[in-house]
C-alpha cells in the first residue's frame, strides 16, 4: 500500500473521488510505485477561495497528480539537517484533490477507468534513459460540468 503521508479534513460538501486502497491496488507492481508518498489535499489551487469559484462555477479542476522530482544538490545554503532528512533527494508523490460529493461517483469512475489507466502507462515510461533527470508531472483533470477526465503531462518543469 502507498503510504499516506497527509488526509486533510473535508466539510460535508465535499468528499474524496477515490481512496488511498483504491489507489495501491490498482497501481501495484508498477515501476516506482514503492517510492511513493500520498497525499490528499483539501484544495487543489491557492488560496481557497479560488477553489470554491471554481466549484460554484463548475469549472474544470485537478483532482489527482503524480510527480516526480530529482535529487539536487544542496548548495551552500542546505544545512546538514536537511540533507539528513532527504529534502534534497529524488521525491515521487501523489495528490489527490477533493469533488463535491454529488460528483463523487462521477469522478471516482472517470479516475478508476479513465485516469488510473493514464497513470500506470505514465509510470511504465519511467523507465526510459534519461527520465530521471528532469522534473516530470502528470495531473488528471476533472470537467464536473461534462463528467470527463483528461491528463495534462508536464516534462523538465
Amino acid at each position: 500500500m502507498i503510504p499516506t503521508r497527509y488526509k486533510s479534513k473535508l466539510p460535508k460538501s465535499l468528499s474524496w473521488p477515490v481512496g488511498a486502497n483504491a489507489i495501491s491496488t490498482y497501481l501495484a507492481g508498477l515501476p516506482h510505485i514503492a517510492d511513493f508518498t500520498l497525499t490528499f489535499w483539501e484544495s487543489p489551487v491557492y488560496p481557497k477561495a479560488a477553489f470554491q469559484r471554481t466549484l460554484r462555477e463548475t469549472l474544470p479542476y485537478k483532482i489527482f497528480r503524480a510527480e516526480y522530482t530529482p535529487a539536487h544538490n544542496p548548495g551552500y545554503s542546505g544545512s546538514n539537517d536537511m540533507v539528513e532528512r532527504g529534502w534534497y533527494e529524488a521525491k515521487w508523490t501523489m495528490s489527490v484533490y477533493p469533488v463535491l460529493s454529488e460528483y463523487r461517483c462521477t469522478a471516482g469512475s472517470s479516475l478508476l477507468d479513465n485516469g488510473l489507466p493514464k497513470i500506470a502507462d505514465w509510470l511504465r515510461a519511467t523507465c526510459q534513459t534519461g527520465w530521471d533527470l528532469r522534473q516530470h508531472r502528470i495531473d488528471l483533470v476533472f470537467a464536473p460540468a461534462e463528467g470527463t477526465l483528461e491528463s495534462q503531462c508536464t516534462e523538465g518543469v
